[in-house]
């Protein structure tokens, strides 16, 4: 995905207002008023408010990969991977806190068929990676299959969805690093209770 610097700057300045103010309060106007720019310059770079977002979601999907890549090629265990493909989500939401939207997909997969696309690539791509590490870890004997394994991920998913809306909802105030590799390791205590 070719990206330039202008257009990156301006796709974090839209998730800060998205982070802030919502999707509604996100528009052309406020986005260029946000970046002291006259709203013919957004123009120049974005013929709409939609192709910012989709933009903005393809930039995150990319990242997604190239941070989930070179930890699926490391020669450890599944578990181990999976801890540390959670820990580099928190990680990397600590630092990039205006895209939290993102995972809360608020609004954004109603807004446009372009939208909906993307938010639907990338959580396909988040699952089946989890998916893959979560049968390996029962196949390893990390977990103990005492429920299906779609209930097993939607644990897995939920508790990170809901450590995320906290973390939000309470105006990024706690340890989400902390917090969140903790929903993890507890996730592991409960489904490892019976493992050998």
């Amino acid at each position: 995905m070719s990206i330039t610097d202008r257009q990156l700057e301006i796709i974090q300045a839209a998730g800060k207002l998205l982070a802030s103010k919502g999707l509604s309060g996100l528009t052309v106007k406020t986005l260029a008023a946000e970046m002291g720019f006259v709203e013919s310059a957004l123009y120049r770079h974005f013929k709409s408010k939609d192709d910012i977002l989709v933009l903005m979601l393809e930039y995150l999907y990319q990242n997604i990969q190239e941070r989930f890549e070179p930890i699926l090629a490391q020669d450890v265990d599944a578990k181990a991977k999976l801890v540390q493909i959670f820990d580099s989500q928190f990680r990397y939401f600590r630092d990039n806190p205006h895209f939290v939207i993102v995972v809360l997909s608020d609004g954004l997969i109603d807004e446009s068929e372009g939208m909906r696309n993307q938010i639907i690539k990338m959580f396909l791509y988040k699952i089946q990676i989890i998916n893959e590490l979560v049968s390996k870890c029962i196949t390893n004997g990390n977990i103990e299959p005492v429920l299906p394994q779609e209930t097993l991920i939607h644990f897995l998913m939920g508790g990170f969805r809901l450590t995320m809306f906290k973390w939000k909802t309470l105006k990024f105030s706690f340890d989400l690093v902390k917090e969140g590799n903790q929903m993890i390791d507890d996730f592991f205590t409960l489904v490892t209770q019976n493992a050998k």
